[in-house]
Protein backbone atom coordinates (compact mmCIF):
# COMPACT_ATOMS: atom_id res chain seq x y z
CA UNK A 1 0.00 0.00 0.00
CA UNK A 2 1.17 3.64 -0.88
CA UNK A 3 0.36 6.61 1.19
CA UNK A 4 0.59 10.24 0.87
CA UNK A 5 -0.35 11.66 4.61
CA UNK A 6 -2.60 8.72 4.93
CA UNK A 7 -4.62 8.85 1.76
CA UNK A 8 -3.88 6.04 -0.92
CA UNK A 9 -2.01 7.41 -3.84
CA UNK A 10 1.59 6.67 -5.63
CA UNK A 11 1.81 10.69 -6.76
CA UNK A 12 2.63 13.66 -5.09
CA UNK A 13 2.91 17.21 -6.08
CA UNK A 14 5.55 18.20 -8.54
CA UNK A 15 6.28 21.55 -6.16
CA UNK A 16 6.93 19.26 -3.25
CA UNK A 17 10.66 19.98 -1.45
CA UNK A 18 11.43 16.64 -1.34
CA UNK A 19 10.69 16.22 -5.15
CA UNK A 20 12.65 19.55 -5.99
CA UNK A 21 15.38 20.11 -3.85
CA UNK A 22 15.76 16.70 -1.73
CA UNK A 23 14.71 18.58 1.04
CA UNK A 24 13.13 15.51 3.06
CA UNK A 25 14.66 12.52 5.27
CA UNK A 26 13.82 8.91 4.51
CA UNK A 27 13.88 5.71 6.52
CA UNK A 28 13.76 2.23 5.13
CA UNK A 29 12.50 -0.64 7.46
CA UNK A 30 12.43 -4.34 7.15
CA UNK A 31 8.83 -6.11 8.83
CA UNK A 32 7.58 -9.28 9.25
CA UNK A 33 4.56 -10.66 10.36
CA UNK A 34 3.60 -7.31 10.30
CA UNK A 35 6.21 -5.97 12.77
CA UNK A 36 8.75 -3.25 11.60
CA UNK A 37 11.92 -4.06 13.07
CA UNK A 38 13.33 -2.14 15.04
CA UNK A 39 11.17 0.75 14.66
CA UNK A 40 11.74 2.95 17.54
CA UNK A 41 15.60 3.38 16.22
CA UNK A 42 14.12 4.28 12.73
CA UNK A 43 11.82 6.93 14.22
CA UNK A 44 14.47 8.49 16.32
CA UNK A 45 17.00 8.85 13.14
CA UNK A 46 14.25 9.94 11.61
CA UNK A 47 12.88 12.75 14.28
CA UNK A 48 16.89 13.48 13.97
CA UNK A 49 17.07 13.49 10.42
CA UNK A 50 14.13 16.07 10.88
CA UNK A 51 15.69 18.56 13.76
CA UNK A 52 18.62 19.11 11.48
CA UNK A 53 16.57 20.27 8.58
CA UNK A 54 14.53 21.71 10.82
CA UNK A 55 11.61 20.21 9.48
CA UNK A 56 9.08 21.42 11.75
CA UNK A 57 5.21 20.52 12.38
CA UNK A 58 6.57 16.43 11.69
CA UNK A 59 3.78 14.71 14.00
CA UNK A 60 4.95 11.83 15.02
CA UNK A 61 1.91 10.25 16.04
CA UNK A 62 0.72 11.10 13.02
CA UNK A 63 3.33 8.64 11.19
CA UNK A 64 2.02 5.94 13.75
CA UNK A 65 -1.58 5.99 12.33
CA UNK A 66 -0.31 6.15 8.87
CA UNK A 67 2.13 2.78 8.91
CA UNK A 68 -0.35 1.10 10.72
CA UNK A 69 -2.36 1.34 7.91
CA UNK A 70 -0.13 0.51 5.69
CA UNK A 71 0.51 -2.50 7.05
CA UNK A 72 -2.89 -3.24 7.29
CA UNK A 73 -2.96 -5.45 4.19
CA UNK A 74 0.73 -6.73 4.28
CA UNK A 75 2.91 -9.66 6.09
CA UNK A 76 6.47 -9.09 5.00
CA UNK A 77 7.80 -6.24 3.16
CA UNK A 78 9.86 -3.65 3.04
CA UNK A 79 8.29 -0.24 4.20
CA UNK A 80 9.64 3.16 3.28
CA UNK A 81 8.79 6.40 5.08
CA UNK A 82 9.80 9.55 3.48
CA UNK A 83 9.08 13.46 5.16
CA UNK A 84 9.46 15.91 3.59
CA UNK A 85 9.38 20.01 4.15
CA UNK A 86 5.87 19.93 2.41
CA UNK A 87 4.37 21.43 -0.98
CA UNK A 88 6.02 24.59 -1.52
CA UNK A 89 3.98 27.94 -1.78
CA UNK A 90 6.75 29.97 -4.00
CA UNK A 91 9.69 28.86 -5.79
CA UNK A 92 12.96 29.02 -4.31
CA UNK A 93 15.46 27.79 -1.93
CA UNK A 94 13.88 30.32 1.16
CA UNK A 95 13.15 27.22 4.00
CA UNK A 96 9.92 29.28 5.10
CA UNK A 97 8.38 28.62 1.33
CA UNK A 98 7.33 25.17 3.01
CA UNK A 99 6.32 24.17 6.53
CA UNK A 100 3.24 21.92 6.38
CA UNK A 101 5.50 17.90 5.72
CA UNK A 102 4.07 15.57 3.61
CA UNK A 103 4.44 11.99 4.93
CA UNK A 104 5.06 9.18 1.96
CA UNK A 105 4.92 5.55 3.09
CA UNK A 106 5.30 2.97 0.61
CA UNK A 107 5.53 -0.98 1.02
CA UNK A 108 7.59 -3.28 -1.50
CA UNK A 109 8.24 -6.87 -1.36
CA UNK A 110 11.78 -7.83 0.37
CA UNK A 111 14.51 -7.68 -2.21
CA UNK A 112 16.15 -10.98 -3.03
CA UNK A 113 20.00 -11.43 -2.85
CA UNK A 114 21.90 -14.81 -4.01
CA UNK A 115 22.15 -16.81 -0.63
CA UNK A 116 26.06 -17.20 -0.98
CA UNK A 117 25.85 -13.72 -0.23
CA UNK A 118 24.86 -13.78 3.61
CA UNK A 119 26.03 -17.45 3.43
CA UNK A 120 30.01 -17.50 2.39
CA UNK A 121 30.49 -13.70 1.66
CA UNK A 122 31.28 -11.14 -1.70
CA UNK A 123 34.10 -9.98 -3.06
CA UNK A 124 34.28 -5.73 -2.78
CA UNK A 125 36.40 -2.66 -3.71
CA UNK A 126 36.71 0.96 -2.78
CA UNK A 127 34.32 2.84 -4.85
CA UNK A 128 36.26 5.25 -7.70
CA UNK A 129 33.97 8.56 -6.32
CA UNK A 130 34.18 9.69 -2.71
CA UNK A 131 32.01 11.45 -0.21
CA UNK A 132 32.27 15.07 0.50
CA UNK A 133 32.54 15.92 4.61
CA UNK A 134 29.27 18.04 5.62
CA UNK A 135 28.98 17.51 9.31
CA UNK A 136 25.74 19.06 9.29
CA UNK A 137 24.10 15.88 7.12
CA UNK A 138 25.93 13.50 8.54
CA UNK A 139 24.38 10.49 10.46
CA UNK A 140 21.09 11.40 8.92
CA UNK A 141 19.35 9.71 6.18
CA UNK A 142 18.42 12.90 3.82
CA UNK A 143 17.07 12.10 0.54
CA UNK A 144 20.27 13.70 -1.43
CA UNK A 145 21.76 10.53 -2.55
CA UNK A 146 23.75 10.82 -5.68
CA UNK A 147 26.99 10.41 -4.22
CA UNK A 148 25.58 6.98 -3.88
CA UNK A 149 23.59 7.28 -6.77
CA UNK A 150 26.25 7.70 -9.05
CA UNK A 151 28.66 5.07 -7.36
CA UNK A 152 26.84 2.25 -7.69
CA UNK A 153 26.88 2.37 -11.36
CA UNK A 154 30.00 0.30 -10.32
CA UNK A 155 28.46 -2.30 -8.76
CA UNK A 156 27.38 -5.72 -10.41
CA UNK A 157 27.41 -9.34 -9.53
CA UNK A 158 31.35 -9.53 -9.16
CA UNK A 159 30.88 -6.61 -6.50
CA UNK A 160 27.67 -6.29 -5.24
CA UNK A 161 28.71 -3.75 -2.86
CA UNK A 162 31.19 -0.98 -2.77
CA UNK A 163 33.19 0.79 -0.12
CA UNK A 164 32.89 4.62 -0.10
CA UNK A 165 35.68 6.61 1.31
CA UNK A 166 36.35 10.65 1.90
CA UNK A 167 38.80 12.52 -0.24
CA UNK A 168 41.77 11.53 1.96
CA UNK A 169 41.21 7.67 1.28
CA UNK A 170 39.48 7.66 5.04
CA UNK A 171 37.18 5.04 4.76
CA UNK A 172 32.87 5.77 5.52
CA UNK A 173 31.19 3.33 4.49
CA UNK A 174 29.32 1.00 1.79
CA UNK A 175 27.08 2.67 -0.50
CA UNK A 176 23.62 1.23 1.51
CA UNK A 177 25.57 -0.32 4.01
CA UNK A 178 27.78 0.42 6.98
CA UNK A 179 31.13 -1.74 7.65
CA UNK A 180 33.19 -3.28 10.57
CA UNK A 181 36.51 -4.90 10.68
CA UNK A 182 37.67 -7.23 13.03
CA UNK A 183 40.85 -8.01 14.73
CA UNK A 184 41.99 -10.59 17.49
CA UNK A 185 38.94 -10.49 19.39
CA UNK A 186 38.24 -6.35 18.90
CA UNK A 187 35.67 -4.76 16.61
CA UNK A 188 36.41 -1.31 14.54
CA UNK A 189 34.06 0.77 12.47
CA UNK A 190 34.61 3.93 10.78
CA UNK A 191 33.03 7.10 13.04
CA UNK A 192 30.52 9.01 11.51
CA UNK A 193 30.77 12.21 12.35
CA UNK A 194 31.45 14.00 8.75
CA UNK A 195 29.78 12.31 6.18
CA UNK A 196 27.97 9.00 6.00
CA UNK A 197 24.77 7.38 7.38
CA UNK A 198 24.71 5.96 11.28
CA UNK A 199 23.00 2.74 10.28
CA UNK A 200 20.45 1.28 12.76
CA UNK A 201 21.85 -2.35 12.29
CA UNK A 202 25.40 -1.05 12.57
CA UNK A 203 23.90 0.21 16.22
CA UNK A 204 22.09 -2.99 17.16
CA UNK A 205 25.53 -4.92 16.48
CA UNK A 206 27.57 -2.65 18.63
CA UNK A 207 24.72 -3.05 21.62
CA UNK A 208 24.99 -6.95 21.04
CA UNK A 209 28.34 -6.93 21.01
CA UNK A 210 29.13 -4.49 24.00
CA UNK A 211 26.63 -7.04 25.95
CA UNK A 212 29.16 -9.91 25.03
CA UNK A 213 31.68 -7.37 26.55
CA UNK A 214 33.37 -7.21 22.98
CA UNK A 215 35.44 -4.19 22.48
CA UNK A 216 34.43 -1.79 20.04
CA UNK A 217 36.35 1.14 18.28
CA UNK A 218 34.68 3.93 16.51
CA UNK A 219 37.84 5.10 14.35
CA UNK A 220 39.05 6.73 11.43
CA UNK A 221 40.27 3.98 9.64
CA UNK A 222 42.19 4.42 5.76
CA UNK A 223 41.82 2.40 3.05
CA UNK A 224 45.81 1.40 3.15
CA UNK A 225 45.27 -0.19 6.10
CA UNK A 226 42.62 -3.15 5.43
CA UNK A 227 45.29 -5.77 5.29
CA UNK A 228 46.46 -5.15 8.91
CA UNK A 229 42.77 -6.81 10.04
CA UNK A 230 41.64 -10.42 10.02
CA UNK A 231 38.41 -9.85 9.19
CA UNK A 232 35.36 -7.52 7.48
CA UNK A 233 31.77 -7.50 7.04
CA UNK A 234 28.84 -4.92 5.51
CA UNK A 235 25.30 -4.32 7.40
CA UNK A 236 22.38 -2.90 7.14
CA UNK A 237 19.16 -3.18 8.10
CA UNK A 238 17.41 -5.24 5.18
CA UNK A 239 20.48 -7.16 4.38
CA UNK A 240 21.64 -7.27 7.62
CA UNK A 241 24.92 -9.13 7.62
CA UNK A 242 27.60 -9.96 4.47
CA UNK A 243 31.22 -11.11 4.95
CA UNK A 244 33.76 -9.10 2.89
CA UNK A 245 36.10 -12.15 0.99
CA UNK A 246 38.45 -9.53 -0.30
CA UNK A 247 38.91 -5.78 -0.95
CA UNK A 248 40.52 -4.41 -3.93
CA UNK A 249 41.92 -8.25 -3.95
CA UNK A 250 43.15 -8.45 -0.85
CA UNK A 251 41.65 -11.93 0.78
CA UNK A 252 40.52 -12.56 4.11
CA UNK A 253 40.44 -15.67 5.56
CA UNK A 254 37.69 -17.31 8.03
CA UNK A 255 37.22 -15.76 11.41
CA UNK A 256 35.71 -17.07 14.46
CA UNK A 257 33.87 -13.90 15.45
CA UNK A 258 33.01 -12.92 12.21
CA UNK A 259 30.86 -16.56 12.42
CA UNK A 260 29.91 -15.29 15.77
CA UNK A 261 27.96 -11.83 14.99
CA UNK A 262 26.71 -13.23 11.53
CA UNK A 263 24.68 -16.07 13.58
CA UNK A 264 23.29 -13.62 15.79
CA UNK A 265 22.34 -11.46 13.35
CA UNK A 266 21.47 -13.40 9.95
CA UNK A 267 19.84 -16.24 12.17
CA UNK A 268 18.80 -14.06 15.07
CA UNK A 269 20.78 -16.38 17.67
Amino acid sequence: MNLVNGKPSSSISIFDRGFLYGDSVFETILVLNKKPKNIDLHLKRLKLGCYKLKINNFDSKLLSKHIKKALSDINNCVLSINVTRGTAISRGYNINFANNPNIIITTSEIPRYPKEYSIKGIRTKFAKSSLVSNPNLSQIKHSNRIEQILASKEINKDFPELILCDHKGYIIEGITSNIFFIKKKNFYTPIINESGVDGIMKSIIIKKLKQKKFKIFEKRIHKKDVNTYDAAFFCNSIRLVWNILSIDGYKYKDNEWLSYIMNIINNNE
